[in-house]
């Protein structure tokens, strides 16, 4: 790989970066041995030091692991001191000769750099500060705004400035325009109301191919994820005695059928701005074989899944006969309830970037909508079995009774969601009921293989999926 850079990088810092990478919560392939970490970019973006302030670079690393061809890109925005506060103890990535360098995004200082450069569309050493043409944005100064990072994320890095604006920072970088940017633009141009307003982003290219570092929208204050709403109804549900009331605890089902509705009302404004095509025939067959190869992928990885696996290829064979062939789209692309935030006026969609590990190509493929409903109906089922986990039955109750409960209120919403979704798009697709399935299924699959690799004592809720999704048990209506 060839590497650019402006300005020259802190000697020594390749071993650091080394031991302190593996470690974040971003970094994509923990346990994964580490040849060498090289520069693939380095942009100096300010240099206070001899004033007692910060050196801030933009850096990117080039992660070259032993038994791989080519290397992960990684965003390391590094800040250097002479002398570090109290409050960026924690973020050091090394001491160097007399300095200190740490994680810039920790940084008030830095970060508000970063939001100032977009403000005044400036360019630096090829790396772009876009201002979106946003009335009164641009010609703002922001260099005043407090910062804070958020600390939830899992695959990126995104800095709070004053409750106004969130930049979204991208760690692992891949190859052409990052798809949460690209659509949250064409969204924008076709007037979509369930997003965060894109004002800015920071772009570039190494070793000549276009990557995306950044992205800052309106940051929605007042705002409730939609993980945690449904979560807490699920929660209260489970709290209230055998005989209370259906509603009990607070009823998460107009807010699905909401939900749904924006869910159809965003799908359909990505069909305006990108068009719509149909799978027949042979791509329709690829459609139906590519869910069996990623199927056949995990049997190794996830070996409870073997005794599914011949009504697994069935029900994903049907896909293949489908009449009148399935049409096809850009959509979110990783949709459930963590995606989507419940402002005081409406729902609204965030991240579609699509999986981080996949490439952009894959990420800007196009697919059936009902792969995001079938993303958002895995969600209800995982947000209904969270706090069984650890559920205390009360007086006069079972574990079991919880647990019809639980599946009650994930089919409830399920339906709602539907519901609203069918109120904007037309249809419902319940009634799409053998590609909705197929789709299920294989995020469950997906499922399955995560959970045995990260949390085993969860793998019961995919397995369970399965065998609902199949046929083998009833499901609750």
């Amino acid at each position: 790989m060839s590497e650019t850079t402006s300005t020259p990088w802190p000697q020594h810092l390749e071993q650091a970066l080394a031991g302190w990478l593996p470690w974040q919560r971003w970094f994509a392939s923990k346990g994964t041995p580490i040849e060498r970490i090289s520069v693939a970019s380095c942009v100096e973006l300010v240099d206070d030091l001899d004033e007692g302030g910060p050196r801030g670079l933009l850096l990117v690393a080039a992660v070259h692991f032993v038994d791989a061809e080519a290397p992960e890109l990684y965003q390391v925005p590094l800040g250097i001191r002479r002398s570090l506060p109290a409050e960026l103890e924690s973020s050091v990535i090394a001491a160097l000769d007399d300095v200190v360098v740490y994680d810039a995004l920790d940084d008030a200082s830095l970060c508000r750099v970063l939001l100032t450069l977009i403000g005044r569309g400036a360019e630096v050493a090829g790396v772009r500060f876009v201002a979106e043409p946003i009335a009164g944005f641009s010609a703002a100064n922001r260099s005043g705004l407090t910062a804070r990072r958020m600390t939830s994320e899992q695959s990126n890095t995104s800095v709070v400035f004053a409750d106004r604006y969130i930049l979204k920072v991208f760690r692992r970088l891949a190859e052409g325009v990052n798809p949460d940017l690209e659509l949250h633009r064409a969204l924008r141009q076709v007037r979509s109301s369930h997003l965060a307003t894109l004002l800015g982003s920071i772009e570039g290219s190494i070793g000549g191919r276009p990557v995306t570092y950044a992205m800052l929208q309106t940051f929605a204050a007042n705002s409730a994820e939609g993980w945690s709403m449904a979560t807490a109804s699920v929660r209260d549900l489970l709290a209230v005695q055998p005989c209370a009331p259906p509603a009990a605890g607070g009823d998460f089902t107009p807010e699905a059928f909401r939900l749904g509705a924006a869910v159809a009302e965003v799908h359909a404004d990505l069909a305006t701005a990108f068009g719509t095509t149909t799978l027949r025939g042979a791509e329709l067959r690829a459609l139906s074989e590519g869910m069996s190869t990623r199927l056949a992928a995990a049997l190794p990885q996830v070996p409870a899944l073997a005794p599914y696996a011949a009504l697994l290829r069935r029900r994903f064979a049907e896909v293949a006969d489908l009449p009148g062939g399935v049409q096809v789209q850009r959509v979110h692309g990783d949709l459930h309830l963590g995606q989507v935030l419940r402002a005081p006026t409406r729902w609204l969609l965030i991240d579609f970037e699509g999986e981080p590990s996949a490439s952009i190509a894959q990420r800007t493929e196009t697919h059936s909508p009902l792969r995001d409903v079938a993303g958002m109906m895995r969600s209800f089922d995982y947000a209904a079995q969270h706090h069984l986990r650890s559920a205390t039955p009360q007086p006069g109750t079972s574990i079991e009774a919880l647990r019809d409960r639980a599946a009650e209120w994930a089919a409830h919403n399920r339906a709602a969601f539907c519901r609203g979704y069918a109120d904007v798009a037309g249809f419902d697709p319940i009634d799409q009921h053998v590609l909705l399935t197929a789709y299920e299924l294989e995020k469950a699959v997906y499922e399955a293989v995560y959970e045995t690799r990260s949390r085993p004592d969860w793998l019961d809720i995919p397995l369970r999926a399965v065998r609902e999704l199949t046929g083998l048990i009833e499901a609750p209506r």
